[in-house]
């Protein structure tokens, strides 16, 4: 028997998903364009950036409950709210990951490397066009789908979020575990030894197995390009490897 969650929550949650699509757009242009090549922004292994789909969200309810007040009171409610929210996303993140995500600190006007002066004219911007253009255009289109199709999009999507959040929290504890593992040995003295380096140190060959990288370092490789500045905590530690090792890594991740 057909039973229908509220409708107002199925659009709010189908806004959030496209407006995080849409911040994947805008994240992996922006860094394609800055490094060169084609990056795959983003935490979750999808084409969406949840940051983006949290920030319209809040946008929307603000504008609906916040509309009687003052004009500049109003605006000024609007324009701050992505920046408070990547501040508290920051802060919440490193909290619970033990690791900094982003980092600022080498830009203009910025507070404690969270947050800084040229992503909040650009959070503005985008405030803007999400309020007045993109917001009303969306809810207008996600309507017309009827409820049926909001929720079989719905829990279509809501399954995917929960994989791949799942997924892609994994991948960034793993990535703390193989950090503090890497210190250990740097702290030792020790030298990261893969089983490609104990075969061919016990057939007396050198060369010609050392082809792969390790998958418990492939697997560190997801979560720096979600996080390019997760790069420089693992070159910290890049001499307890191999040169062979090194020199993949480096090709993998960019310089």
């Amino acid at each position: 028997m057909y039973s229908a969650l509220p409708t107002e929550l199925l659009h709010y949650f189908l806004y959030f998903s496209l407006t995080a699509f849409i911040g994947w757009i805008l994240e992996s242009t922006y860094r394609s364009i800055t490094e060169k090549h084609f990056a795959n922004a983003g935490f979750l292994s999808g084409p969406f950036v949840p940051i983006y789909g949290f920030g319209a969200l809040i946008i929307a309810l603000i504008g609906q409950s916040l509309a009687n007040l003052p004009p500049v009171l109003f605006w000024s409610a609007l324009i701050l709210s992505p920046t408070v929210l990547e501040y508290l996303a920051a802060v919440i993140l490193e909290g619970y990951f033990g690791l900094t995500l982003w980092d600022y600190r080498h830009e203009f006007l910025n507070l404690q490397g969270r947050i800084c002066l040229k992503f909040s004219v650009f959070w503005a911007i985008l405030v803007l066009f999400a309020h007045q253009i993109l917001e009303p255009w969306a809810f207008a289109r996600i309507a017309a789908l009827g409820p049926y199709m909001a929720h079989f999009l719905s829990g279509a999507l809501m399954m995917y979020f929960i994989i791949d959040t799942i997924h892609s929290i994994r991948a960034v504890f793993n990535f703390k575990v193989v950090l503090e593992d890497l210190q250990k040995l740097l702290e030792s003295g020790g030298k990261f030894i893969t089983s490609f380096d104990l075969v061919s140190n016990a057939l007396g060959t050198a060369e010609g197995l050392k082809q792969k990288l390790p998958l418990e370092l492939k697997r560190l490789l997801k979560p720096i390009r979600a996080f390019p500045v997760l790069k420089d905590e693992l070159k910290k530690r890049f001499t307890v490897f191999p040169e062979w090792i090194r020199e993949q890594l480096e090709k993998r991740m960019g310089k």
